[in-house]
């Protein structure tokens, strides 16, 4: 920009100083040649009038007319020239008069044309007789109101251009002198307007590039220190707003990246403008950038993308539930709502999309279902059991002892199984409600608990006829936590492998170290498991066989309260079973 100024303000001052020079160079031209016209016309009036005066004396033949224009020539320092009506030269003072026949005639000139209507001519040209440049005023000469010949004087424009020459000379050296004088005065000038304009520039760079720290310092006083000022407020008020902006942008992103919920703002063409990581998951969106692309080519999925696009068709807000199978099954409830603005509520800029995972809510929805059922079903069967044998006895079997014995012994087996169908239920609830809290935590022997534990354990595989037997590494590490819960998590699995091995069979429990972790297998020769029912095996009241669990009086709650205790001992628990072989359950528990 200062080279541009410097240039325009050069070629300005220049220019102006050519166009002054030129224009009274043009003035001073235009007046010296009305001068030299006017200093003409009044000396060849004056000549007529002597050579009035001569034709009073004697006739006009008989006048030697170039001894006059010599005569008058010399006296007035022009060049005169006496032309008759016929248009021929009959004296001149730059020419001898024996030359004057030669002369061509000087009618068709427009100056003797004029005159001769009586009239002053005035032309500029080169004369044909002597070579030069001449400004010519020819004046009739008049007797008796009659033209009889004409007076031309000439001045030769030689020297105008002499002083032509000079006024250029001059005009040049006032032109150099000028700008020699100006440059340096308007460069400084230049620097004390451009350098605060260049820092204002050098600063809104920068402030451009984030940098919004930066103010213009100028020690003016004129309109720029009013720029410089109003620039620094502005940068100012900037770096305030925006960092409110980025502010609440930063608590916006994070609000909206800590959502489960997916959410997707799109305008009016259903544009993305706003997107979190869940929404992108929820509708399988793996574009890197995808904000201003249309939100239904995005999704994969025909009948979500189906649904979606009747939602945003419509002109209220919505709600509806979609199942989805790729690329697993998952059940979304999506919510649409018009996004208004504040300032205007009728104006409508686009539509907010809410997308709610309710897979797991409709899960536990259904196990409560379930559970509600299997626990109606687990209870009414041995109470109509006990209700049935108690109509019977009351009915008058109670007075034979025989049958009376036998259904009190089936009413009694009864009882202990809702006890135990109860008792399991509470611990269940318990759990799953509140947890397993280890609040007084202890350390645990695992080589004792197996001793405790395979004292029962003998004497319930004894009543079966099956083998029962136990090997744990000797003095295996202490764990912390509840030795009750753990108790509790070898007797389930012992029970659970007793109940579903038959006579004959054989239960091991073994113990051992590995690495920083204690293992517990129980492994059994019982009926197995089929391999489409083990990642089943640890739900609520969920049965291989239901026939065969209830004749061997099985709750189906045990191994799910297994499966709770490991998870608070932060382990994990293993199956592998094959059906008619026996089935094998591996527990890890980290020291």
């Amino acid at each position: 920009m200062k080279k541009k100024i410097f240039i325009t303000y050069a070629i300005l001052l220049l220019m102006g100083t050519l166009l002054t020079g030129l224009l009274s160079l043009s003035f001073i031209r235009l007046s010296y040649l009305s001068n030299i016209e006017q200093m003409l016309m009044t000396n060849g009036n004056l000549i007529n009038s002597f050579v009035e005066d001569e034709l009073s004396a004697g006739d006009f033949p008989e006048i030697n007319f170039s001894s006059l224009a010599k005569k008058y020539a010399s006296e007035v320092n022009v060049r005169v020239t006496f032309i008759d009506r016929q248009g021929f030269v009959i004296g001149d003072s730059k020419v001898e008069e024996s030359e004057i026949e030669k002369i061509e005639n000087h009618l068709s000139r427009p100056e003797i044309q004029k005159a001769m209507k009586g009239e002053i001519g005035i032309s500029e040209r080169l004369s044909s007789t002597v070579k030069i440049d001449y400004l010519y005023v020819a004046i009739p000469m008049k007797k008796d109101g009659g033209i009889y010949g004409v007076t031309r004087l000439a001045y030769p424009l030689n020297e105008i251009n002499k002083i032509n020459i000079g006024l250029i000379r001059n005009i040049v050296i006032s032109v150099i002198i000028g700008l020699v004088i100006a440059i340096p005065l308007g460069y400084r000038y230049l620097n004390h307007i451009t350098e605060p304009i260049k820092e204002i520039t050098n600063i809104a760079r920068k402030i451009a590039n984030g940098d919004y720290n930066n103010r213009v310092n100028v020690e003016s006083t004129d309109e720029i220190k009013i720029l410089a000022d109003t620039f620094n407020f502005m940068s100012h008020t900037l770096n305030t707003n925006i960092s409110e902006l980025q502010d609440k942008n930063t608590k916006l992103q994070s609000i909206i990246s800590s959502m489960k919920e997916g959410l997707i703002a799109v305008d009016n063409h259903k544009k993305i403008i706003l997107i979190n990581s869940p929404a992108e998951k929820f509708f399988n969106i793996d574009s890197e950038n995808v904000f201003g692309e249309q939100i239904l080519t995005l999704i994969n999925n025909d009948k979500l993308k189906k649904v979606l696009k009747e939602m945003l068709e419509k002109s209220t807000s919505d709600k509806v539930e979609v199942a989805v199978e790729n690329p697993e099954r998952k059940i979304l409830k999506i919510y649409t709502e018009f996004i208004k603005l504040n300032e205007d509520p009728n104006r409508i800029i686009g539509t907010l999309i809410l997308i709610l995972d309710v897979t797991e809510m409709r899960k536990l929805e259904k196990m409560r279902t379930d559970f509600v059922a299997n626990v109606s079903h687990e209870l009414k069967t041995p109470l109509t059991s006990i209700t049935g044998f108690i109509e019977t006895l009351k009915g008058g079997a109670i007075n034979n002892e025989k049958v009376r014995d036998r259904f009190l012994d089936i009413i009694e087996i009864e009882t202990e199984r809702l006890t135990r169908l109860i008792e399991d239920l509470l611990t269940l609830s318990d759990i799953e409600s509140n947890g397993i809290n280890f609040a007084k935590k202890e350390e645990i022997s695992i080589n004792n608990v197996i001793f405790e534990v395979s004292h029962m354990a003998e004497e319930l595989a004894r009543q079966k006829n099956i083998k029962y037997s136990y090997e744990v590494e000797e003095d295996l590490q202490y764990f912390c936590g509840s030795k009750d819960w753990f108790k509790q998590l070898v007797l389930n699995l012992l029970e659970n492998a007793i109940k579903y091995t038959p006579e004959g069979g054989e239960v091991r429990c073994l113990a051992y170290q590995r690495s920083n972790n204690a293992f517990i297998k129980v492994k059994d020769t019982g009926v197995g498991i089929p391999k489409k029912d083990i990642p089943r095996l640890f739900e609520r009241f969920y049965r291989v066989d239901k026939a065969r669990s209830g004749k061997v009086g099985g709750t189906g709650l045990g191994l799910a309260i297994v499966k709770h205790i490991v998870i608070a001992f932060n382990g994990e628990i293993r199956v592998k079973s094959e059906e008619g072989k026996g089935s094998e359950f591996t527990v890890r528990i980290p020291f």
